[in-house]
């Protein structure tokens, strides 16, 4: 059985389905009570109810657990004790000598930009690494879903400020397909990076969203301040060895917004 914390999220949402259709058995971490019918597929499904930030109910999620895909981040508070949220799931899964195999969801360039959420993500990682239990680390490049999130906000206003860089943003269905396929396989310590199948500046990114959107905005590109600034511009977070995304970003507009062109 696999665990899965971050379950209604982003990627959660997508992960679980594709788990429980390849004949996967799910248990999905909430911090409240959950009811409602499964994902689907041949696999089983179950919620309980745990918090990663007090520690509660985390012995009784992990138990009978053979592998963890933790996916579970406070993004909202910008990874704001996520580094001891995730001891505290490691902690309760070493209890009485268990030693399932975590996967955990990373960024690419958490080890080479110094932006607050990029050190807690790899606090975290380096968390993982030490804890004795076998893993895999996954890095991927952002994904288009929360791409579509920042510039809905940001469309709110008749000029849109984007920042000068490069990325490589990738579909999280594709993500989630990858960590299923993880969860399903040996430790790999850190796995490849993956990156989606274009990079773009950020602009070209924005340009081809209001033009799926109908929407009439100024963009206006602006500088990243200090080290981290640099590293982005630089394309820290990107990967272009590695796009094994496939959906372009013109393709997820047109899903989303029946979108004819795109980037």
């Amino acid at each position: 059985m696999i665990l899965v914390t971050g379950a209604s999220g982003t990627l959660g949402r997508v992960l679980v389905p594709t788990l429980t259709r390849r004949g996967t058995d799910v248990r999905a971490l909430s911090r409240t009570p959950r009811s409602g019918n499964g994902p689907g597929g041949t696999g089983s499904f179950e919620w309980v109810v745990g918090d990663l930030a007090a520690g509660t109910g985390l012995d009784e999620a992990v138990d009978g657990i053979d592998v963890i895909v933790h996916a579970a981040s406070n993004t909202r508070g910008q990874g704001r004790g996520d580094a001891d949220a995730v001891w505290r799931l490691l902690e309760a899964a070493k209890r009485g000598g268990r030693r399932p195999h975590v996967v955990y969801i990373s960024i690419v360039g958490v080890d080479r930009i110094p932006f607050g959420y990029y050190r807690i993500k790899r606090e975290a990682e380096q968390t993982i690494e030490a804890s004795g239990l076998p893993h895999t680390i996954q890095r991927t490049t952002q994904w288009f879903q929360l791409l579509d999130k920042f510039l809905t906000l940001a469309a709110k206003s008749p000029v849109v400020p984007v920042p000068a860089a490069p990325f490589q943003p990738l579909d999280a269905a594709e993500a989630a397909t990858r960590l299923a396929d993880l969860a399903g396989a040996e430790p790999l310590g850190h796995a490849e990076d993956m990156g989606g199948p274009e990079l773009l500046d950020s602009s070209e990114f924005a340009q081809a969203y209001l033009r799926a959107t109908g929407k009439r905005r100024v963009l206006v590109p602006f500088r990243l301040p200090g080290k981290a600034g640099r590293a982005f511009r630089a394309g820290a977070h990107t990967s272009p060895e590695n796009q094994q995304g496939k959906t372009t970003w013109a393709e997820y507009l047109a899903a989303e917004y029946g979108a004819e062109h795109g980037a």
